[in-house]
């Protein structure tokens, strides 16, 4: 009797142990699937997304030294978030960890050098654009910058070497986040460093990191000075890997080919233009084929951060804090919809005026980003506004 009263009980115990392992298998295999992949910061590239094989950046020193001391990132740039964070930044990443996110994959990522390859800015507005491979409503992004002073070889990343310099306000989900931030006045090379904060009420907690390295005219670096002893008209090509990058964001990317099949979140190079495939796509002409809901999105010309971006953000009068708006244009001749604020919200088929013509709004998570989206002026505003008619 004892034997066939043990043998009920032991089948319920085998069978409990085997539901809860098969639960917290399942369990680990949506944690691994969520943080899989979100986003980086791809324009001005950040630390991570430079050392990626697309990018070409794996065999710079600083990403070699980088992968010798631990970088998954060079794999999934878009990876560098805390499950949890919730606001909880500082807490959650110590100084000297800021750069991987104090995950220990990525710890390459903290490397004090001064080396990696920076891209040359200025003060004033410039665009920063994160590329989000798995879109998430979002509570802010978040931008800082490195004091006047800060030497990135000396020692890494610690937060009391940072000032905030932009929050973005909240938005819904995006493939692509473009904030236009008001660089403030240094010399040298800096660092970037951006947060993504997912919205943890409708979405999830969780937040992603990025470092981005920047120098201010000229590079200043003492290791460029090594190398590049002649002048700088002649710097030869390891002195302009180390020091400074190109403003090319097509870089390492393919020429999108009509018999090549793509997936999401495949990016290719196609007449001067980056793109990426929303979803399995094969001959579809990205040029014909791009928006929200289509083959393609357009994330904008190769080469940003010239002339014409400059000019651009300049016309467009944005104000880069999300605390302040202005108006960047006024209503004029036989248009009645009112003057387009930059950084407003925007609903679908919205009508505004900007700069003596009208627009609507076709797509309103991005009407609503203002900067490289004011309708008219920003360099991709053609992804989020119509033109309607000219006002004059």
């Amino acid at each position: 009797m004892a034997i066939t009263n043990n043998q009920p009980v032991s089948r319920v115990q085998s069978f409990k142990a085997l539901g809860l392992s098969a639960l917290f298998g399942a369990a680990a295999l949506i944690s691994a699937v969520e943080v899989s992949a979100h986003g980086y910061v791809s324009s001005p590239k950040s630390r991570a997304f430079l050392c990626t094989s697309a990018q070409g950046g794996g065999s710079s020193p600083a990403c070699v030294a980088a992968s010798a001391a631990g970088n998954s990132s060079q794999y999934e740039p878009q990876s560098i978030g805390i499950g949890g964070a919730n606001d909880n930044h500082q807490n959650l990443i110590p100084d000297g960890k800021l750069c991987g996110a104090n995950i220990g994959s990525m710890n390459g990522l903290n490397l004090a050098r001064n080396d990696w390859g920076a891209t040359s800015v200025s003060a004033g507005p410039r665009p920063f654009i994160w590329t989000n491979t798995a879109a998430h409503k979002t509570k802010y992004f978040r931008y800082y910058i490195t004091k006047q002073g800060f030497n990135p070889g000396a020692a890494p990343l610690k937060w009391s070497d940072l000032e905030q310099i932009h929050q973005s306000a909240p938005a819904d989900r995006e493939q692509t986040s473009t904030h236009v931030v008001n660089l403030p006045q240094r010399t040298g090379r800096h660092i970037v460093f951006s947060i993504w904060q997912r919205d943890p009420v409708a979405d999830a907690p969780e937040a992603f990191y990025q470092c981005i390295d920047v120098v201010y005219g000229p590079s200043t670096s003492s290791s460029s000075v090594a190398v590049s002893s002649s002048s700088t008209a002649t710097t030869s090509s390891t002195t302009t890997t180390s020091s400074s990058i190109s403003n090319n964001t097509c870089a390492g990317l393919p020429t999108w080919n009509a018999n090549t099949s793509y997936t999401a979140p495949q990016q290719v190079q196609h007449n001067n233009r980056r793109y990426s495939a929303n979803y399995w796509t094969q001959g579809n002409d990205p040029a014909l084929t791009s928006g929200q809901y289509n083959y393609w999105l357009d994330l904008g010309a190769c080469s940003e951060g010239g002339s014409s971006v400059s000019s651009s953000v300049a016309n467009s009068s944005v104000v880069a804090t999300s605390s302040s708006r202005s108006s960047s244009s006024v209503s004029t001749g036989n248009c009645t919809s009112p003057a387009y604020v930059s950084g407003a919200s925007y609903a679908n088929n919205a009508l505004v005026q900007n700069g003596g013509s009208e627009y609507r709004c076709t797509v309103s998570g991005w009407c609503s980003q203002g900067g490289a989206y004011a309708p008219g002026t920003g360099w991709a505003w053609t992804n989020a506004w119509a033109l309607v008619r000219s006002c004059q």
